[in-house]
């Protein structure tokens, strides 16, 4: 009886670490994907965007699957929090990259206008 008593200790421990470190590595791939996208992520089409919302999905969903103490409750908020400002941060970048290239072609349209009407062109110039 006591042998019976032992083994389902032992079963019931193995359990309670297995579940621990599967816990445990959900928080570790989110991390490491949050840092992977933070690398690389200035070089992400829009294409590789999607592809990184989708595999956050699922490494959220996987952390869901778990209960979890205050602390890794935060760790997860903040994981999930870094990857919606790297996310907040390359659309900032893409939009003031639009700016930017929309106000070299208004510059140049108004110098391009400006020539035509004067007749005064750059060319001449040369």
């Amino acid at each position: 009886m006591k042998r019976i008593v032992y083994l389902s200790l032992i079963v019931l421990a193995l359990l309670v670490v297995t579940a621990c470190d599967k816990k445990q590595h959900a928080i570790d791939k989110l991390s490491d994907f949050v840092e992977k996208v933070e690398k690389n992520s200035p070089e992400f089409t829009e294409e590789g965007w999607n592809k990184a919302d989708k595999e956050f999905e699922d490494l959220v969903a996987e952390t869901e699957k778990y209960e979890y103490s205050s602390q890794e409750v935060k760790r997860i908020a903040e994981l999930k929090g870094r990857y919606a400002g790297i996310k907040a941060k390359n659309s900032v970048n893409k939009l003031i990259e639009g700016i930017d290239k929309a106000a070299n072609e208004i510059k140049g349209t108004i110098e391009g206008f400006t020539d035509g009407i004067i007749g005064n062109s750059k060319e001449q110039e040369e």
